[in-house]
């Protein structure tokens, strides 16, 4: 990582990607929907390619727009963005968990996009996934992310939304992951206001987000994930957690989900079969 003396999380970044160092960053946004993951996403971009563009040249546009940069649910999308990013990109893959998702690891998609992932690093990203749970994607960009900002709350009337920001250290040696706070200046930095984007350029990313979700929507296939109910797609992996060990009330956290939510997943399955 580079030597970071940024005052600010778009600062943060763009010095990481666009240091002498080879470097890049990978980004997750969770929270339940409505907590402000879209915002956060598009702010988050803007303001570092705004950086970017200061430091290498260029305009915002060079460096974050919708049409070379956002891709939201679909595959086709997802994989025109990962393929082939320009130089010091930023990558917006959106509701990421439905496309690139856990289930379908065996997939030909995951493992196309599972290579892309571990050697992407010359085009200096910065690839920003919003999902509802870190579990929801496959394993290989899980691991592999560098940093996670957690939505806590959004206060849309203001046009602000607050969300906790950590880094992710992967202890080999136990397998384990570590959540540790940023340092910015010698200074903990727990938690970020990302405030409303551009009116014009938000309605845009409804706009195409809207014609994604239509053509999710028309397809009939039962494999599709974006078809199953959000039971059917956290079933899975609250039984995973509760095998290993994990407590009810911090499947909940994790998953974004009341523990009384997670208890009825538990009880449902149990009722036919051991877990």
């Amino acid at each position: 990582m580079s030597n970071v003396d940024a005052t600010s999380l778009a600062e943060y970044f763009a010095d990481i990607i666009t240091s002498k160092h080879n470097q890049h960053a990978i980004v997750r946004i969770v929270g339940a929907a409505g907590t402000g993951k879209s915002w956060a996403a598009v702010d988050l971009a803007t303001e570092t390619a705004r950086i970017v563009a200061e430091i290498k040249g260029g305009t915002v546009e060079d460096y974050y727009n919708f049409e070379r940069n956002l891709a939201v649910i679909n595959k086709d999308d997802i994989k025109r963005v990962m393929a082939d990013p320009q130089e010091y990109n930023i990558l917006h893959l959106d509701d990421i968990g439905v496309g690139w998702n856990a289930r379908k690891y065996k997939d030909d998609f995951n493992i196309f996009l599972n290579d892309i992932i571990q050697t992407f690093r010359p085009k200096h990203n910065l690839v920003i996934m919003t999902l509802q749970s870190g579990f929801l994607i496959d394993k290989v960009p899980r691991s592999l992310a560098h940093y996670e900002i957690e939505m806590e709350s959004a206060n849309f009337d203001k046009g602000i939304t607050i969300a906790k920001v950590n880094r992710i250290v992967m202890k080999h040696k136990i397998g384990k992951l570590y959540y540790p706070y940023l340092l910015l200046n010698g200074t903990k930095y727990v938690r970020h206001i990302f405030e409303k984007p551009d009116t014009e350029k938000m309605a845009e990313y409804e706009r195409i987000r809207a014609v994604q979700l239509k053509k999710l929507n028309s397809l009939k296939e039962d494999s599709i994930i974006g078809i199953s109910t959000e039971a059917e797609i956290l079933t899975p992996v609250i039984l995973n957690l509760y095998k290993n060990g994990m407590l009810q009330r911090e499947i909940g956290y994790a998953v974004s989900k009341s523990q009384q939510w997670v208890s009825k997943i538990i009880n449902d399955f149990s009722r036919t079969t051991t877990i």
